[in-house]
């Protein structure tokens, strides 16, 4: 081709991406005088709906030998397929792939943002406790602690609390959270703004004077017992609130009086010791495992399960209350063994409660002499093996074994032998996509999603730009708009959120003329908490979900193909396994005229 002075000519390639991975582009424009080029990466998704398996298991006994299949639907996509093995003689070891899942978490709300930034101001925290503690030295500690607290400090309220949300009310579990994390923060040695943490114990005053949350709703006895013992950790302050939650330790759940115990122990008081014996005496327990079993209600009545947090709070107040509780390694290995993804729990903020618990228990554990040898083998094929001795322990040994693709069978048999004295904890976590040529719309729980394209016509009539949405007929061309129109309905819910895909053609577009097209534009969307445009997707939240959500975004097609577009899907943050999605898509885009 030739290119006028000044001019610009659009050139297109037709290519068909026949694997998953990732690509890379290299575009050369070479002539006799001058030349430039151009290299980026791009990843190819696969086609279909993202699946996760794990299984985790604890191997105590002197001679162990144990085997468990990670089976695959016959329609999983060969190509995408990733197994995940980790075998860990500590339980030190076996966070390291729980602090991976929070550091590489693609969203960041302010709840998100803590469950990461915590879990690095615990292990910092373990390291200086822990002599013998290790850590590998890819985890940069200090710039990820620094790049959490910058985060937090800028979602901080005017009113000196935090919400979900930078623009939200400010919530009074949120708030503790921060105030928590921050004070622990500082306690590790981390350089903070105590007066931003000084307005956040403020508005927790403000709070817990007021019994409700800015909303005018009560706030539940779980969330009062974090905010008591959040602002009692965090410096002086009145100690009426400390005493009204001790009035009340007959009457509270497991998490509430795990929380009350370390608030008292954090005071030194006596109480402490009493309210322990309690933790000790409501535990579910059998021979191998213990744990906690409580709830709170949420804002629309409805229960919430809280069993791997009181069990890690419960944990924790043990070991720093009365270490040598025989309940302390059984309530850790229940924690260990109910990762419901392999090396993760079900949510940030369940794995980040885990890990805050299960460290104060390694500081009192005597996990630290194991004699023993393993064995781990997939299909019959051994792919690990290793004795382990006391400094594999110390140094957090963890053996990890990848595999993917045609490395994976429909079927897949993981043994794991073990001969000699101690510990392995195993986790493996299977993540595959549906190679459907058509996914069907599935739901879960009662949700229910939908996904329609519509036309979008912007216009001016005397300087005033108007909008109207039409049904999408006729042929699409390159520079026209589309909206995306989500309905969502189900029981009422809190945290919901939704992803979307978009077609590789498409650009997300927040305005046109001027109209900012979101919530607050009337007809245009029901209200969301946060909406996020990035690359190949649209990601929406909501704080409050009351049973039917209509949601629009827009978007301009710009480059001319045929796009298949992979289903939408929405869940429950903190309820993942409560989740729908739609089915997937096609769009025809031509050139301009």
């Amino acid at each position: 081709m030739t290119i006028k002075q000044n001019g610009e000519h659009r050139v297109d390639w037709r290519v068909q991406a026949n694997q998953v991975g990732k690509l890379t582009l290299l575009a050369k424009a070479l002539t006799d005088t001058e030349s430039d080029a151009v290299e980026m990466t791009m990843e190819i998704v696969p086609h279909g709906l993202k699946q996760t398996a794990g299984n985790t298991t604890t191997l105590t006994q002197n001679d162990a030998d144990q085997t468990f299949n990670l089976d695959l639907p016959g329609r999983a996509d060969t190509q995408a397929r990733n197994l995940r093995i980790e075998a860990s003689p500590s339980i030190a070891g076996a966070l390291f792939g729980a602090l991976d899942y929070l550091t590489s978490y693609p969203y960041g709300c302010t709840e998100q943002t803590m469950s990461s930034f915590l879990p690095n101001v615990v292990v910092a925290q373990a390291l200086k406790d822990v002599p013998t503690a290790k850590i590998r030295a890819a985890n940069d500690l200090n710039t990820k602690v620094q790049k959490g607290m910058d985060r937090l400090y800028a979602y901080q309220h005017d009113d000196g609390g935090w919400g979900w949300w930078k623009d939200d009310k400010s919530d009074p579990f949120m708030t503790a959270y921060v105030v928590d994390g921050l004070t622990m923060a500082s306690r590790a040695g981390f350089q903070i703004d105590t007066g931003r943490r000084d307005q956040g114990r403020e508005k927790l005053s403000a709070l817990l004077n007021a019994g409700k949350n800015d909303n005018g709703n009560p706030i539940d006895d779980e969330t009062r017992a974090y905010m008591i013992y959040a602002f009692t950790e965090s410096g002086e302050g009145d100690a009426h609130f400390l005493d009204e939650l001790y009035g009340k330790r007959n009457n509270i759940g497991p998490y509430g009086r795990a929380l009350l115990a370390l608030a008292l122990q954090e005071h030194k008081d006596g109480r402490a010791r009493e309210v322990a014996n309690l933790i000790e005496g409501a535990a579910q327990k059998d021979e191998f495992e213990a744990h906690w079993q409580t709830a709170r209600v949420n804002d629309y009545g409805r229960d919430v399960y809280l069993d791997t947090e009181a069990t890690a709070l419960s944990l924790k107040a043990l070991a720093q209350i009365n270490p040598g509780s025989d309940l302390l390694p059984k309530a850790a290995r229940w924690l260990v063994k109910n990762r419901g993804n392999g090396y993760y729990w079900s949510s940030t903020k369940e794995t980040a409660f885990a890990i805050y618990g299960l460290t104060d228990y390694l500081k009192v554990s005597k996990e630290l002499s194991p004699d023993y040898s393993f064995e781990v083998y997939l299909n019959g094929e051994k792919v690990a093996g290793q004795h382990i001795g006391a400094s594999e322990v110390t140094n957090a040994l963890t053996v990890s074994i990848a595999k993917k693709g045609n490395e994976l069978g429909a079927s897949n048999q993981i043994r794991v032998v073990k001969h000699g004295k101690g510990a392995l904890y195993v986790s493996s976590a299977l993540e595959y996509f549906t190679a459907d040529e058509n996914v069907p719309a599935q739901s879960s729980a009662g949700l229910k999603l939908t996904r329609e394209y519509l036309r979008l016509h912007v216009t001016e009539n005397e300087g005033k730009p108007s909008w109207k949405i039409e049904p999408l007929t006729g042929e699409l061309r390159s520079g026209d708009m589309i909206v995306v129109r989500l309905h969502l309905t189900g029981g009422r819910a809190q945290y919901v959120m939704i992803e979307d895909p978009i077609p590789a053609g498409a650009e997300q577009v927040a305005q046109v003329s001027g109209v900012y097209l979101n919530y607050s534009l009337g007809q245009w969307s029901d209200w969301y908490s946060n909406r996020e445009f990035r690359d190949n997707r649209t990601a929406i939240f909501m704080n409050y979900f009351d049973g039917d959500a209509t949601l629009q975004y827009a978007m301009r097609v710009e480059v001319p193909g045929e796009f298949k577009i992979a289903p939408a899907r929405a869940e429950l943050m903190y309820q993942p396994t409560v989740q729908a999605n739609t089915s997937n898509d096609r769009l025809r885009i031509l050139d301009k005229k």
